[in-house]
């Protein structure tokens, strides 16, 4: 009987946190962030933008999540707008745009 309430339990967390994160999914998807960045010619950065400066700004705009969190499929090197993953669960990733200026 214990191990039948520790496995409901379980499944029960289990569904509360894919419910939570779907839904901050959905307010991620929503947001949009601007990175500024020192640029140089043709509007290359210096270095690439890390996930830590993209958590940095979520964050300024109220929304924080670990940049461990964060996927970048390939380094950020321009200036542009990109769509950045982030991983809430491992069944749910919400993109992220981000702007970077120089």
């Amino acid at each position: 009987a214990q191990l039948e309430a520790k496995r409901a339990a379980d499944e029960y967390r289990k569904a509360v946190a894919l419910k939570e994160a779907k839904e901050a999914a959905e307010r991620l998807s929503a947001v949009t962030v601007t990175v500024p960045v020192t640029v140089g010619a043709n509007g290359k950065l210096f270095g690439a933008l890390n996930t830590q400066a993209i958590a940095d700004a979520l964050g300024k705009a109220g929304v924080e999540v670990d940049k461990k969190k964060i996927v970048l499929e390939q380094p950020i090197k321009q200036t542009g707008t990109y769509k950045v993953a982030v991983k809430l669960h491992p069944e749910v990733t919400a993109k992220v745009t981000v702007i970077v200026k120089g």
